[in-house]
C-alpha cells in the first residue's frame, strides 16, 4: 500500500466538519447556550456539565437567574448581590475551562415562563437545567421548571439529573 502526502489544502478540508443542522452562521461565530442557574447544587452540576459537554470555544453561555415576582425590595437586593457574586465565578470558571464568553441575566418572574420567553429571545441550541430529583409523580401533580421547559420551550432542552440518579437524561 503506498502512502502519498496529502496536499495542504486536502488535509484542511478534511478537517473541517458541519453537522448537518448546524447552519454556516453558527459554525463560525459559535452558539447561545442558556444554563439556567440558582443557588443550589443542581443548577452548578448543570453549569458543569455543559462545560464539560456541551460547550465548544466559539460559543456564549448565557446564566439565567429567576428571582421571585413576590419578593420584597430588601430580599431582592441581597439575592441580586449573591447572584452577581456567583455569575462573578461561574464567569471566570467558564473562561478558565471552555474559553467561552457568558452573559449574565437576572429576570424576574415565574421561571418557567421566564426560561422559555429567554430560550425564545436567544434561539439557544439548548436550555440546560438541573434537575432537584422529585419523583415523575410529584414534578407532575406540583408542577417542575424543567417539565415546564420541555413543554414550552421552542430548542432542545437538556435536564441534568440530580446528583443521586446515575444516569444523565
Amino acid at each position: 500500500m503506498d502512502m502519498a502526502p496529502i496536499p495542504e489544502d486536502a488535509e484542511m478540508a478534511a478537517r473541517t466538519v458541519t453537522l448537518p443542522h448546524e447552519t454556516l452562521q453558527t459554525c463560525r461565530h459559535g452558539r447561545n447556550i442558556l444554563i439556567a442557574i440558582d443557588h443550589g447544587p443542581d443548577s452548578r452540576r448543570a453549569f458543569e456539565w455543559a462545560l464539560f459537554n456541551l460547550v465548544r470555544m466559539a460559543d456564549t453561555i448565557h446564566l439565567v437567574h429567576v428571582l421571585p415576582a413576590n419578593l420584597n425590595q430588601d430580599d431582592a437586593s441581597v439575592i441580586m448581590q449573591a447572584t452577581e457574586v456567583l455569575f462573578d465565578k461561574l464567569q471566570k470558571e467558564a473562561y478558565e475551562v471552555a474559553m467561552v464568553k457568558t452573559e449574565r441575566h437576572i429576570i424576574e418572574g415565574d421561571p418557567g415562563k421566564v426560561l422559555s420567553h429567554e430560550s425564545a429571545r436567544l434561539e439557544p441550541a439548548a436550555v440546560v437545567m438541573g434537575c432537584r430529583g422529585r419523583s415523575l409523580v410529584k414534578s407532575m401533580l406540583l408542577g417542575s421548571v424543567s417539565e415546564y421547559c420541555t413543554r414550552h420551550c421552542l430548542c432542545p432542552v437538556i435536564i441534568v439529573p440530580h446528583k443521586g440518579t446515575r444516569r444523565y437524561a
